[in-house]
């Protein structure tokens, strides 16, 4: 697999609003259409994003990112992470008088809404967004569901809006280039002021986590395109 680096921009502030951009390295999307999550959030305070190259055709990666469990990675960092996500979900969901959840759970993006996640839109092969709107440091406030259009409308001050994107899009013969994107727009001046210090803080652990991910659904797209070989050429013998 073959990781596209990408560097966090700076910081620039003008009048009431703040962004940050990320400049990368990575191919263009062919078209001039925006992507879902351009749609759906349009506007950002804090821009973050990554890719990698994939040794396995769109369709097989596609599949893999929408199964794979990321609570089962080899990674111990991922796992430390979604093992204190886990922790405070299950005590959000306790306060709320939620359902709990099993006590074996997988984390992928079929069951994101248990987490607090709300899968608003999908180009099927293409492209998935998720996102939730909440106010800081308040877990329970994630469990609030809204429908894309709701997102997207949403301008309630004291919350912040996050959605990320994983877009899949062919890269040469049988390769793909999955790239993720997470924007988060805050909904006034002092909440963004606040947005901004918890990102000075959590940006490099993001990053982090945010690569780990892609190369679990690399690894594990590689290897199905393995296994199907592997047979046939057992069975040719």
């Amino acid at each position: 697999m073959q990781t596209i680096s990408t560097e966090q921009g700076e910081s620039r502030q003008g009048g009431e609003q703040a962004t940050t951009d990320a400049s990368h390295e990575c191919p263009q999307r062919s078209g001039a259409s925006p992507t879902l999550l351009e749609h759906l959030l349009p506007e950002a305070d804090i821009v973050m994003n990554h890719a990698i190259v994939v040794m396995a055709p769109p369709e097989v990666t596609y599949a893999t990112l929408k199964r794979v469990d990321f609570a089962r990675s080899r990674s111990l960092l991922l796992r430390a992470v979604f093992a204190l996500r886990l922790a405070a979900v299950r005590r959000a969901r306790r306060r709320l008088r939620l359902a709990p959840l099993p006590a074996r759970v997988r984390m992928s993006l079929q069951n994101i809404e248990d987490y607090g996640q709300s899968k608003l839109a999908e180009k099927e092969g293409s492209e998935i967004v998720i996102g939730s709107i909440a106010r800081l440091f308040s877990m329970e406030s994630l469990f609030t569901r809204r429908t894309a259009a709701e997102f997207k409308s949403f301008d309630c001050a004291g919350h912040f809006k996050a959605a990320a994107s994983f877009v899949v899009m062919p890269y040469g013969q049988r390769r793909t280039l999955l790239a993720y994107e997470t924007r988060i727009r805050a909904t006034d001046t002092r909440t963004r002021r606040r947005l901004f210090l918890l990102d000075a803080l959590t940006a490099p652990l993001g990053r982090l986590v945010m690569r780990r991910m892609l190369r679990v659904v690399a690894r594990v797209a590689k290897y199905q395109c393995a296994v199907p070989a592997h047979h046939h050429r057992q069975q040719a013998m």
